[in-house]
């Protein structure tokens, strides 16, 4: 073969092997170029699903708060976390236990306060007492964004307790084993009590001491209580009732037992009302709740031997407390009144009645009966008794 003929084959040669090769890395390359396609669909694809499972931002109007501001104003409150989803909130309230509710305010979004609060104000018809639930609603501004539920209910009223923990820290002290003192007793107890009114009733308490002393009008503890005790009465001035909180004791050697050593026999609720208490028949009908409540709690926890109590029907049924029902035995307690020459023998109840409040004294049980005193030391009586009053209240007011 000539030379020349050679070199054109050599050359052919080359090109169809190039061809090959750049073919075969053409088809590598396409088949790369597709698995890479496929696997970015594929991801496309999943990215589609995850989006399509992810769930909905959920909203609740939650974590509501109420203030009683006067007898025709209740401010309910709630925090704006959801502030930046929401077009419009719409508060709506019903009558406990109806089902029912009703919208009876709106407020835009973005009226919340520095500190991260929202609150809208219920104007009411007129004073007389009542109790709400309230709730509030959202209107989001992306349906599509976010799922609503119904808001978080706050039962809320336009009922103002004065509460008094009765004495000061260290008042009425016990040594006699199980150590006891009434004026450490009754600010738990009390506490105790505002706690259940306000979250399960929605009832404002103002109390006359949060701590263990107790000051007012510029007289403190034992100043206040030996000449100007009236003042704690005084202080539920605007208030729908007063209630003094107290444990009861009994003369010295009652009952052929050492003072403090009294039998469970003696105790028993008395609750003593003041005089416009006495003719008021709600008041009454409270303190009769109350009364049954407390001595069913008492023979419950093994204090006190009776379980039921002396209800009274009107004012003309309500006995005056003396000394020998105070300290008898085996008998139930009652409604009671007390006057003195000044009209209501106890300055607290004569303190209310001078601001035009009913008022009463809750005298629990008997501090002189041991079983009683031990059963205080674990504060499960505090939680019994500010139980049985909490429920007894809510009964009088016909609150649910």
């Amino acid at each position: 073969m000539k030379s020349w003929m050679k070199v054109i084959l050599l050359i052919l040669a080359g090109v169809l092997a190039l061809g090959v090769g750049a073919f075969g890395s053409w088809y590598f390359l396409e088949k790369q170029n597709e698995q890479e396609m496929e696997e970015i669909e594929r991801q496309a694809r999943e990215a589609i699903k995850e989006e399509r499972t992810v769930e909905k931002e959920k909203i609740r109007i939650g974590e509501l708060s109420f203030a009683r501001i006067s007898d025709r104003e209740i401010e309910i409150r709630w925090p704006d976390q959801w502030d930046g989803y929401i077009r419009e909130y719409q508060i709506e309230r019903r009558t406990p236990g109806s089902g029912s509710w009703e919208q009876v305010g709106s407020l835009p979004a973005g009226q919340g306060t520095a500190e991260g609060q929202l609150s809208w104000v219920d104007t009411l018809e007129d004073g007389s007492i009542r109790q709400y639930e309230y709730r509030v609603q959202a209107e989001p501004l992306d349906p599509e964004a976010c799922e609503v539920q119904d808001g978080e209910p706050v039962m809320a009223s336009n009922l103002l307790l004065c509460i008094d923990p009765g004495h000061y820290a260290g008042k009425n002290m016990i040594q006699t084993e199980p150590v006891y003192a009434e004026g450490d007793f009754t600010l738990p107890l009390a506490k105790e009590l505002e706690k259940i009114l306000r979250e399960e009733y929605g009832v404002t308490v103002r109390m006359t001491r949060d701590s263990g002393d107790i000051s007012l009008g510029g007289y403190s503890n034992d100043s206040l209580d030996s000449g100007h005790i009236s003042l704690r009465g005084e202080a539920a001035k605007g208030a729908d009732l007063f209630i003094s909180l107290h444990t009861n004791a009994n003369l010295e050697g009652a009952n052929g037992c050492a003072t403090e050593e009294q039998p469970i026999s003696i105790n028993k609720p008395i609750l003593i009302l003041n005089e416009p208490a006495c003719q008021d028949p709600q008041v009454i009908r409270l303190a009769n709740r109350i009364g049954s409540g407390l001595a069913k709690a008492s023979v419950e926890l093994g204090i006190a031997a009776k379980g039921t109590f002396q209800e009274v029907a009107d004012a003309g049924e309500i006995r005056e407390w003396t000394d020998a029902y105070n300290d008898a035995t085996n008998v139930e307690g009652t409604v009671c009144r007390r006057t003195g020459q000044n009209g209501d023998y106890y300055g607290v109840l004569r303190g209310a009645a001078n601001v035009g409040v009913p008022g009463m004294i809750i005298e629990h049980g008997f501090h002189t009966v041991p079983e009683m005193r031990g059963t205080a030391k674990t504060g499960e009586l505090a939680k019994a008794w500010a139980r049985a009053d909490a429920e007894g209240i809510a009964e009088g007011f016909g609150f649910l």
